[in-house]
């Protein structure tokens, strides 16, 4: 018996610590998915607070063998993808948001020159990151930021595993190409 179905079946008796620890165990990665795919942090919360209230409410239904990860991250990609398309406006006026110190450096300590490289780096990672379209970039933030294996990231998408590797497989060429595209 896995460790979420021991937590899924601790909830259903009604040892709501269980969810404590299903939240404790999920919140980050979850947060910093949907982070990644909003790039606001106040929505961010957001939708992540609403994301475990869902969580919440559909553990009592969930088969009790239920993997919680693919199934949490699901519920989060589909929170994700109603909130850009509510705000698909202001989507379109990321594109001229100043960069400059987006993101936070956390690397070559002591080189201020590798740090502003480093820092550099990740903006135009995060330019292009931004001007993919939402399913590419969530394969990219799936696999390539959270590390979930192809078997959980075509369970989230509803996809067969071929076709999660696939879509992969397309998502970080077009990144390539936009990458390319901007730093040329």
């Amino acid at each position: 018996m896995s460790e979420d179905s021991i937590l899924v079946g601790r909830f259903k008796t009604k040892d709501l610590k269980a969810f404590d620890e299903i939240f404790t165990k999920y919140y980050k990665p979850i947060y910093y998915f949907i982070y990644k795919m909003v790039h606001s942090q106040d929505s961010a919360e957001d939708i992540a607070q609403e994301t475990f209230v869902k969580v919440y409410k559909g553990l009592w239904t969930t088969a009790d063998d239920i993997k919680l990860s693919p199934w949490i991250y699901r519920i989060a990609h589909n929170a994700c993808i109603d909130y850009i398309r509510k705000n698909k406006t202001n989507f379109e006026l990321i594109d001229n948001i100043n960069y400059e110190g987006y993101v936070q450096d956390d690397g070559g300590a002591g080189n201020p020159e590798s740090s502003y490289l480093n820092l550099e780096l990740r903006n135009k990672i995060d330019k292009t990151m931004m001007k993919l379209n939402s399913r590419y970039k969530t394969v990219i933030i799936l696999r390539d930021y959270n590390d979930l294996p192809y078997k959980d990231i075509a369970q989230i998408l509803g996809l067969t595993e071929a076709a999660a590797k696939s879509l992969i497989h397309r998502a970080r060429l077009e990144f390539q190409r936009i990458f390319k595209e901007l730093n040329e």
